[in-house]
């Protein structure tokens, strides 16, 4: 059954997109699909603090709006849920907001908000291409305990942030997620590769021209108010 669409009322298209898109959770779960399939499960642990019903629900309205599209196989106990090309058009979107984010209403994490390593990346890659910051081309890998791994690479125009594995990685940052999170959210006069459950491997150039180009990410080269201590996430 289709759920009963609260309408604005206003004959204007951002009021109508709103209606579809505009509900709590909804965008976000358009962020968790724009990188590739997700399951259930997988959503579950991008969206920390979201509870089971919701998402069946948001799911489901995205499903009825052909924004996400969901892969039902029989036989297979698993749905695999993916957006549509018009879901794909929401992703310019959500790196327009992130960035207005990044500008406008940036503050340390809290020491009780999880931080997915996915999340920070993604906005570190957006806040490198958004910043023109030009490096020789290269990759940097980054894995996280628990066996998610991620790239983000330039090739002498770009930038880009793909959920993957590589062989041939100019950096590599192994990390536990608070690890990694202390590691990106500080302010860059303090980030440091001498920390506790992360490490970082490359040659020292690439290393340095690691440091050096994320100095963009999060506050920019000022200074920043300090992180608060923040303990491990249990299973983590």
């Amino acid at each position: 059954m289709n759920r009963q669409v609260q309408t604005y009322g206003h004959f204007c298209l951002l009021a109508r997109t709103l209606e579809q898109v505009g509900d709590r959770w909804t965008m976000l779960v358009v962020r968790d699909l724009a990188h590739g399939p997700r399951r259930f499960t997988d959503l579950m642990d991008l969206l920390g603090g979201i509870t089971p019903k919701t998402l069946t629900q948001r799911l489901r309205d995205l499903e009825e709006a052909g924004i996400v599209a969901a892969d039902r196989e029989p036989g297979r106990r698993e749905v695999w849920y993916r957006l549509t090309p018009a879901g794909e058009e929401l992703i310019p979107a959500l790196n327009h907001l992130l960035m207005w984010g990044l500008r406008h209403a940036l503050r340390p994490p809290g020491p009780a908000e999880p931080a997915h390593p996915e999340h920070l990346l993604w906005a570190l890659q957006a806040t490198l291409e958004d910043a023109g910051v030009s490096v020789s081309p290269v990759r940097w890998l980054v894995r996280v305990a628990g066996g998610d791994a991620y790239v983000l690479a330039f090739d002498g125009r770009h930038w880009a942030f793909s959920r993957d594995e590589t062989d041939d990685a100019d950096v590599t940052i192994t990390a536990t997620r608070p690890a990694l999170a202390r590691f990106l959210a500080c302010p860059p006069g303090a980030r440091t590769t001498e920390q506790p459950d992360l490490a970082i491997a490359g040659r020292d150039q690439a290393v340095r021209a690691l440091l050096e180009a994320i100095a963009v990410f999060p506050f920019g080269p000022a200074s920043a108010p300090p992180l608060p201590d923040e303990e491990p996430i249990p299973g983590r």
